[in-house]
């Protein structure tokens, strides 16, 4: 368990990501994230002090900028560099790209879409929060980040009054989250949950903990914690599924292994 209260920045170098980050850090609610816009003139903010997404626009100037910045941090592991593009990149752009890469001992820079980058700084905004169930920290999220390319989420609210449907509700929206992937072709890399709203027992959290292990393979990264604050309380509960996504990989099939009455 853990009372969460630790503050997340988003710094962001770019319009578009800027506009991004300060239309979450608007309408997110809950506080313990900020968002600060870094330039060429660069403030005296310590980036160092805490863990931090940095999240970048793919223009070159933009990613020039964040080679530059990156290489005055202290410790290149206490932040992840997210990459907005919604287009291809070209041979220049992926070429800042890899020097940054160079820099980031355990790390690399990700390339993501608008609506992936959106899940992304909500599933990081939820870590140590507010109380949790269990310890999670960013190393999870790390792993979490990296695991997939694409990103989506699930979730939903019910009235504290009936909060034993709660697993029946997360089959319901793990059931709609998995037909969203398939569809675009994509399997699950890893699974981040996070409860939300008033306080659960610790039966209907394992029990909501057993529908959600139930529903993936054993060896799946799966990470579970919560988000709950008693100035936030509304009388209802809740959560969110945050889906790492990755690609299936393709299956070739050695005919020398099939038995030959299954070729004719």
């Amino acid at each position: 368990m853990n009372d969460g209260k630790f503050l997340k920045n988003i710094f962001t170098i770019g319009d578009s990501s800027a506009s991004n980050a300060e239309v979450f850090v608007r309408n997110w609610g809950v506080g313990w994230v900020e968002h600060n816009r870094l330039s060429d003139q660069l403030s005296s903010l310590n980036l160092d002090d805490i863990f931090s997404l940095l999240v970048v626009d793919s223009d070159v100037s933009s990613l020039s900028l964040t080679k530059s910045v990156s290489g005055q941090f202290k410790n290149p592991d206490g932040f992840e560099v997210i990459i907005l593009a919604e287009t291809p990149l070209k041979s220049e752009q992926l070429e800042i790209i890899a020097e940054i890469d160079k820099g980031l001992s355990n790390s690399n820079v990700k390339v993501v879409c608008q609506d992936s980058l959106s899940n992304i700084l909500e599933c990081y905004a939820h870590i140590l929060c507010g109380f949790s169930y269990t310890s999670l920290d960013f190393n999870d999220i790390h792993e979490w980040l990296h695991a997939g390319t694409t990103f989506l989420s699930a979730g939903v609210y019910i009235d504290e009054a009936v909060k034993n449907e709660l697993p029946y509700m997360l089959y319901l929206q793990l059931t709609d989250l998995q037909a969203q992937y398939k569809k675009l072709e994509l399997k699950v890399a890893a699974i981040n949950v996070v409860f939300l709203g008033e306080y659960i027992s610790q039966d209907l959290f394992s029990a909501s903990l057993a529908m959600i292990s139930g529903s993936f393979s054993h060896d799946l990264n799966l990470t579970v914690h919560s988000n709950i604050h008693d100035t936030h309380q509304n009388g209802k509960v809740g959560f969110k599924i945050f889906a790492s996504l990755k690609k299936k990989e393709s299956v070739t099939i050695d005919k020398n292994e099939i038995p030959v009455f299954l070729l004719r």
